[in-house]
């Protein structure tokens, strides 16, 4: 289970003030909250409080404007405003309860006195600068002291001043902690803007404020892979179908408002990967592909081959995530088998640990297929004793296909890249022992052949022979 979940939100708000007082004020900014979807202790603090599970905290931010006329002034200012968020997640709806609750204000402006003006003087605007810390500090993950705090009930705001326009810019601000907000329930699973208006008495009970929010939910979603493996890893080579999908950490999205809206993109990010078929899907939070890596190697190497490498990315209300499909050591192995069209493509269990060791792994890799070598050599070995005193050794075992094409053994279904074949050469080497290990393969039961190269068979007795090689 997810620990989290963090979302954003693009946040407006609306504010006027009718009567002898008028006010009109806009804002912008941006929500930020986490979703404790476990409990969550400070690591660096034991004794700190723990977070409980399901606990909801975050921070409002933004810039405003605003236009203040009393009967003594009037106020045009600007600035930033900031606001504290705590609640409660419901995992039965998947929403979440908030309260918003003021922290603080910056504003710059001109005020203009109008008292001078009856007696013929001509009121000059003056600037003006304001600063308000209302005690509600942003919560952190790193301090859940600091989290709780967020969550605890509301209080109405120390203004630190009693200036009238300091006064006039903090009340003309949409407020919480006051009378305005009690709790505010947000639906995570709909991506429509909700929009929340409230009213109220002014102060000076000479008029009426209407405040009006609108929330725009974004969440931070992850793109996360199925179809993982009985090793708890995912195959990755050309004839698979890769399937992602879009999730939202404490959000049914199948069930959701955000179904539809994300857009899909992949793209190989090696020269030999090509790209995925289809490289495009609109309108989906799920999307498979089929590898399409085009022209692969297959002349033979005495080299692994480079990974299938993949971008996929997913476009979301404006956000953009990046899942990126690598082939590991194990599905480099398996892709030469499909580059050379083996009839049988290894599974991943089929992918044994061995050393290159240049007898029962020849290459290129620290993996092989095995199908009995060892219990083979054994076999020979023991019929090879009965008539000889001469040393065995395998000169040749398990090869990658491409690394047996590099050999010139290439044809289809060899035996090698299977590992159910063997080159064996005794010690010492001459007709005689060669002749003596053939008659030995043969009748521990195996086929046999005399070889100068290999896959280059020759008759018995043939000068030109340099191994005995067996396949079953």
């Amino acid at each position: 289970m997810e620990t989290a979940s963090v979302w954003t939100a693009k946040a407006t708000a609306t504010s006027t003030i009718t009567g002898r007082n008028s006010l009109s004020l806009n804002f912008d900014g941006s929500v930020g909250f986490t979703v404790f979807l476990s409990e969550l202790a400070s690591p660096e603090k034991p004794d700190a409080p723990v977070v409980p599970q399901n606990s909801v905290a975050g921070r409002v931010v933004g810039t405003f404007n605003v236009q203040i006329s009393t009967p003594t002034r009037e106020l045009t200012a600007e600035g930033a405003a900031g606001w504290t968020i705590g609640g409660t997640y419901d995992p039965a709806s998947e929403s979440v309860s908030i309260a918003i609750r003021s922290s603080g204000v910056n504003a710059t402006g001109l005020e203009t006195p109008l008292g001078d003006a009856a007696q013929g003087v001509t009121p000059t605007a003056e600037p003006f600068s304001a600063r308000f810390g209302w005690g509600w500090p942003a919560p952190t993950q790193e301090d859940p002291s600091t989290i709780l705090n967020a969550m605890k009930p509301g209080t109405a705001p120390v203004i630190p001043s009693e200036r009238e326009r300091d006064l006039l810019v903090v009340n003309c601000l949409p407020q919480t902690g006051l009378a305005e907000f009690q709790r505010i329930v947000l639906d995570l699973k709909e991506p429509e803007p909700q929009t929340f208006t409230h009213t109220f008495q002014d102060e000076t009970d000479l008029g009426t404020r209407t405040t009006t929010w609108v929330f725009a939910l974004i969440p931070a979603f992850n793109i996360e892979r199925d179809d993982r493996g009985m090793d708890g890893v995912h195959s990755c080579v050309s004839t698979d179908v890769v399937r992602v999908h879009m999730a939202i950490p404490g959000v049914t999205v199948a069930k959701s408002g955000w179904t539809n809206l994300a857009s899909w993109e992949v793209k190989g990010l090696s020269l030999l990967s090509g790209g995925g078929v289809p490289n495009r899907l609109p309108n989906s939070t799920a999307f498979s592909f089929q590898p399409n890596p085009g022209n692969r190697p297959t002349g033979g190497s005495t080299d692994r081959n480079r990974p299938l490498q993949y971008d996929v990315s997913a476009a979301f209300e404006g956000i953009v995530q990046h899942f990126m499909i690598l082939q590991d050591n194990i599905d480099i192995f398996r892709q030469e088998y499909i580059d050379h069209r083996e009839r049988v493509v290894p599974s991943r269990s089929d992918c044994v640990a061995h050393p290159v060791d240049g007898s029962f792994n020849a290459g290129n890799y620290d993996l092989v297929v095995d199908g009995g070598m060892q219990a083979a050599f054994g076999r020979v070995s023991a019929e090879f004793g009965k008539v000889s005193q001469g040393a065995l050794r395998v000169v040749g075992g398990f090869r990658s296909p491409q690394r047996n094409m590099a050999t010139g053994d290439s044809h289809p279904g060899n035996a090698h890249v299977y590992g159910r074949a063997l080159d064996l050469v005794p010690d010492p080497a001459n007709a005689d022992s060669l002749n003596a290990l053939y008659q030995a393969c043969v009748k521990a039961g195996y086929h046999a052949l005399l070889e100068a190269a290999p896959g280059k068979s020759v008759p018995q007795g043939s000068l030109e022979a340099k191994h005995v090689h067996i396949d079953w």
